[in-house]
């Protein structure tokens, strides 16, 4: 593949130990041959608290770059990222992720293979610490069980900005991610589908993987719950958000919604008294389904510098 530049962007917010070991994967990444890597931080704390760690790793000769973005918000914080940027494609790694040491190279083989504007990999999921429902673990991981280089259009409400890489080609103007989404989050699903509306070129990189540790707080079904209220909210919002909103294909989501609520929260109330695992995961399904009825503004849930999802 011919000569490039790439940057990864770690956006991250009040996440010492796992901005530490998110950094440390991205310097011991295995870099193909005329492709010249460089690192930005987006500190999007309110006291700059990141910089500290980002010193931490220039004590050790490692060139990082830090971006300090002040107003508080998701997609401030990415926006941010693309802005300081060098690189002629953006990978993005999130800071409770840990990249596997060919995980660029495998994102760049795929781009030179397909002439893809974006390309995405899974995600795995591990605990943290000790404490919480390891069961649960799945909920945060991304398996696509496609080859090496297969489209994605048809699987864009799957993805996400953890675990990307995008050409600049697809993030244009001052706000590629919408700022309006700042606190419930959505801007990366609102991005990826104007960009399959577009015509981008989205495939899969089977090879580049990247874990998510999950801490205990987040592995209960009371949040697990409330993520796939607003996981549903997002697949249905986004919709309206698009220069021609879809609106027949919102009805048939909040259509598929209703069906999710009433079967998942039939469900729950046969097995909340003989199988309890199955009731709460009922539940959650139910949750889903109501939060694609329910995508209005009004309902939206705070997610961002709230703690409630994030």
């Amino acid at each position: 593949m011919t000569a490039g530049s790439l940057t990864i962007v770690i956006p991250t917010y009040n996440r010492h130990g796992p901005l530490r070991r998110a950094l440390a994967s991205a310097v011991a990444q295995q870099i193909p041959e005329g492709l010249a890597v460089d690192i930005l931080v987006v500190d999007n704390s309110q006291d700059g608290n990141a910089f500290g760690i980002v010193e931490e790793f220039r004590a050790q000769g490692v060139g990082v770059a830090y971006a300090s973005e002040r107003e508080a918000g998701v997609a401030n914080a990415r926006n941010a990222g693309v802005q300081q940027s060098r690189g002629e494609w953006i990978a993005f790694l999130d800071d409770d992720e840990e990249a596997e040491p060919g995980w660029i190279a495998a994102h760049w083989r795929v781009i030179g293979m397909t002439g893809a504007e974006a390309v995405f990999g899974p995600v795995s999921a591990q605990a943290e610490e000790p404490g919480g429902l390891v069961a649960l673990l799945p909920n945060f991981a991304r398996r696509i069980e496609l080859p090496d280089g297969a489209d994605l259009a048809p699987h864009a409400a799957l993805l996400g900005t953890n675990n990307s890489a995008f050409s600049r080609a697809c993030l244009t103007g001052p706000e590629p991610f919408d700022r309006s989404l700042n606190g419930c989050g959505g801007e990366d699903s609102l991005l990826i589908k104007r960009l399959v509306f577009s015509g981008r070129k989205l495939r899969w990189s089977a090879e580049g993987c990247v874990t998510e540790w999950v801490p205990p707080r987040r592995l209960s079904w009371s949040y697990v719950t409330r993520r796939r209220f607003l996981s549903g909210q997002i697949r249905s919002f986004v919709l309206t958000m698009l220069e021609s909103p879809r609106w027949g294909e919102l009805a048939m989501w909040m259509a598929i919604g209703a069906g999710q609520l009433v079967v998942g929260g039939t469900l729950a109330g046969l097995y909340w008294f003989i199988d309890r695992p199955k009731a709460l995961a009922a539940r959650a399904s139910a949750a889903a389904g109501l939060g694609k009825i329910f995508w209005m503004r009004a309902f939206r849930p705070g997610l961002y510098g709230k703690g409630l999802v994030s």
